[in-house]
């Protein structure tokens, strides 16, 4: 797909996000992301939002008209700290606050119906990285109270039901989340997966226990 020259998406249907997002040739490992080399994007904010949470619900479609590179490559967009990316987008207060945990809430489908069968490359075990990394770096802070809280516990609650998923990669994946989200009740959640989970390998286990103590890389 050819970039639009003016970078507007305002008015994209679902359908020609879906193709701004992921129809694009693969970088080469020297080069940069089309989306890192792009001008500013103009984009509505809460529709972005709300078609994240669309594409979330349904994902299975992608594996039908992309391929495996593009997806990777269009997932780590999505998280990105780019301006429609995620890193930003959840906390855009010209986005409805509700609106904003629904999109998180609806990564649990994301990860139940596509990265649980399709986890790409690394772009499932990297997802909440840099979603959750403002608590692990102290940028935001539980005691403030506010989304700060607010948004943590939303997390927490989304990661807990990823945790438990009968994927591996999507535990993993939520570890590393757990492991930079810094939620008081991190470290019984992981005490309970371990205790459902004795055929953990001794490294499965250590990084849980890792997890549990905010160590994770």
């Amino acid at each position: 797909m050819e970039l639009p020259a003016d970078f507007d998406i305002t008015h994209y249907s679902f359908d020609e996000f879906v193709s701004f997002v992921f129809a694009h040739d693969v970088a080469a490992k020297h080069e940069k992301e089309w989306y890192w080399k792009m001008p500013d994007v103009t984009f509505a904010p809460q529709q972005i939002c709300r078609y994240y949470v669309q594409l979330f619900r349904k994902p299975e479609f992608l594996l039908e008209r992309f391929s495996k590179p593009q997806l990777e490559q269009g997932f780590w967009a999505i998280f990105s700290g780019i301006d429609w990316g995620l890193e930003k987008l959840l906390w855009e207060t010209e986005i409805p606050f509700p609106e904003r945990t629904d999109c998180v809430r609806a990564m649990f489908d994301l990860f139940s119906r596509f990265f649980a069968t399709e986890p790409l490359e690394d772009s499932c075990f990297m997802w909440w990285d840099a979603i959750c990394y403002d608590w692990h770096s102290g940028w935001r802070v539980r005691e403030k109270g506010g989304e700060d809280l607010e948004m943590q516990d939303v997390m927490f609650q989304t990661l807990s039901a990823i945790l438990f998923l009968d994927s591996q990669h999507c535990q993993r994946s939520a570890l590393h989340g757990l492991g930079h989200l810094h939620h008081p009740e991190t470290q019984k959640l992981v005490q309970r997966y371990i205790e459902a989970h004795p055929w953990l390998t001794e490294p499965e286990k250590e990084y849980a226990l890792a997890a549990a103590k905010f160590e994770v890389q």
